[in-house]
């Protein structure tokens, strides 16, 4: 990610005007306190004040939190909508009523003209629109966010429909993320203890917009689910027009048939709802247990429902990979849950979270998973709802503070809004029969006695190869050794500041050492000079060593005392953290 001083002198320059855009909109939603708190430049009381009394001000003083911020980003534009519908998808980093709020988040985009538009195209297609298409419509189906969207006629008669980005989309979108960069610098210091980092989560927002703007991306997702579901003749892709397609184009077939988000459910027949949702699961369930690739937001405004109960998935912009590991992960959560072994979907759930041992309270966490797996124990494997598993291990891991792979979470998301959708369709239809098969598959992937058997054997080979460069390894270790190369480096927690206490501890000796020198010296010399009458310069020197050794000894009272109060403070600051931790 840039920093600050890598962003050239011209574009912070040009920038400037955007932070002082962004930090009005915040001030007047409500959000001046935190703008000002941020280090966003001096915003005193007076440059508050200015800011409200701008035209436009906003009256939301009794709107909650969560409304006040998602108008906000409708009003900052393209990058902030997209930041909170991205946002929405990801519960691991934001508030559930949040996520909710921000997933209403729409765009009030105006249009671009259609001249502007041809021009584009032109652009992107190097001059040959009008060989590539007999006809592209001047209205727009859609003008969001990031693209507009035309129907079109390709060369050979076909409906297709065109995508193209905006063309200011790339630069505003840089601008912006550069001022979200900068707010997130400036708070990264105060929420390092958390264990949150902002510029991460910025840095990964970035690259997720820039993938956002280049549409071979989704275009490439797209043709790979066409593919992946070419065998299922309930589920579809759009076909991808790859002669029209760049960075800054998609243009794909166009789908026939309802977008499912604008269709009454009660003007669809029950059995073809059934279908539709029969469908929807078996997509999902496929893409996420067994393809490992996943569309990430399968909700109705994504769907084309046809009249036999077939359906069409589109914008595959947003998609999540599961890998064979995460995936066995799942397995031996659900197997654990099943056979009632709290300590196995434990382990799973700390895998699935990366989380050490060491960085958890162990015992805790097993009496919280023991609580969830008692849930479902007794069902059989092929009734145990594993979208509610996964959530309920997920709210678990949040309330340690672990926090799970975005992939994960968009997941756990994906079959959430499969199920809602289901729920909207047919509350009576159980979604869980479209899920047995690629459970059965997954557990049995990972526990069946063929599968074992490979497991063992693929051990067995580990160990042979291990035994087999052994010899070289030791040969190499003993030459190193004998020319004097080995060298051995360890790290002990806490080291430093036991070193630190010896070399305190040993101050500490030396100064009452001396102190005890100086007072034994002083009385030598005193005794020595007992019954003279008249002041000697043995007496004085004796009496100046007592005055030094009670100035060293008051001196060394007040470090003991000041060092005393010192270690009370860490032990507690760190009793403090250990049970942030254990929360």
């Amino acid at each position: 990610m840039q920093n600050a001083m890598e962003i050239p002198i011209a574009r912070r320059l040009k920038n400037a005007a955007r932070y002082r855009e962004v930090i009005g909109v915040l001030a007047r939603y409500g959000f001046a306190s935190f703008v000002a708190k941020s280090g966003f430049g001096p915003l005193r009381k007076a440059n508050v004040d200015w800011l409200y009394s701008r035209d436009g001000t906003v009256d939301l003083s009794e709107a909650p939190f969560e409304v006040r911020l998602r108008k906000a980003f409708e009003e900052l534009g393209p990058t902030f909508i997209k930041i909170g519908q991205i946002l929405s998808t990801r519960r691991d980093l934001i508030p559930d009523s949040l996520a909710d709020e921000f997933a209403k988040l729409q765009a009030d985009c105006p249009k671009i003209p259609f001249d502007r538009v041809r021009a584009a195209l032109d652009e992107q297609l190097k001059g040959r629109t009008d060989e590539l298409f007999q006809w592209i419509d001047p209205e727009p189906l859609a003008a969001a966010s990031m693209a507009q969207v035309h129907s079109a006629v390709w060369k050979d008669g076909t409906e297709v429909v065109v995508k193209l980005l905006r063309p200011d989309a790339a630069d505003q979108i840089e601008a912006d993320m550069d001022a979200i960069a900068f707010v997130a610098r400036l708070t990264e210091e105060r929420l390092a203890k958390s264990g949150f980092s902002p510029t991460e989560i910025v840095g990964e927002f970035r690259e997720e917009l820039r993938r956002e703007t280049n549409l071979t991306i989704e275009a490439r997702s797209t043709d790979r689910m066409r593919r992946s579901f070419a065998d299922d003749p309930g589920i579809s892709f759009p076909h991808v027009y790859w002669e029209a397609t760049t960075p800054g184009l998609l243009t794909i077939e166009r789908v026939k048939g309802k977008l499912l988000a604008r269709t009454p459910y009660e003007s669809i027949p029950l059995e073809t709802r059934r279908k539709i949702i029969g469908n929807g699961a078996r997509a999902v369930f496929r893409q996420t247990l067994e393809l490992g690739f996943f569309h990430a937001d399968p909700h109705p405004g994504n769907i084309f429902v046809h009249d036999d109960g077939r359906i069409t998935f589109i914008d595959c912009g947003m998609v999540g990979r599961i890998g064979a590991d995460a995936r066995q992960r799942i397995a031996e959560l659900v197997f654990g849950v099943a056979t009632g072994d709290a300590r196995m979907v434990m382990r799973a759930a700390m895998k699935m979270g990366n989380v050490e041992p060491d960085d958890i309270d162990e015992r805790s966490l097993l009496d919280d998973v023991q609580e969830v797996v008692d849930q479902f124990v007794g069902r059989p494997i092929g009734e145990i709802d594993i979208a509610a598993v996964l959530d309920k291990f997920y709210q678990i891991l949040r309330e340690y503070q672990v926090r799970c792979p975005a992939d994960m979470v968009m997941l756990i998301k994906a079959m959430a809004t499969i199920e809602g959708v289901a729920r909207d369709l047919d509350p009576d239809y159980e979604i869980i029969e479209a899920a047995k098969p690629f459970i059965f598959r997954l557990v049995n992937d990972r526990y069946s006695p063929k599968a074992l058997s490979k497991r063992v054997l693929n051990t067995l080979f580990s160990y042979a190869e291990f035994v087999d460069s052994l010899p070289k390894q030791v040969n190499g270790l003993l030459r190193k050794l004998r020319l004097g190369e080995a060298k051995v480096n360890f790290h002990v927690e806490g080291i430093e500041r036991f070193r630190m206490s010896v070399e305190h501890t040993a101050t500490t000796v030396s100064y009452a050492l001396l102190i005890s020198a100086l007072l034994l010296a002083s009385s030598v010399l005193i005794h020595a000079t007992r019954g003279e009458t008249e002041t000697t310069v043995v007496g004085t020197l004796g009496l100046g060593g007592f005055l030094l050794a009670g100035f060293l000894s008051l001196g060394l009272i007040w470090d003991i005392w000041r060092t005393r109060r010192g270690v009370q403070r860490n032990v507690r600051e760190e009793e403090k953290e250990e049970r942030q931790k254990r929360r």
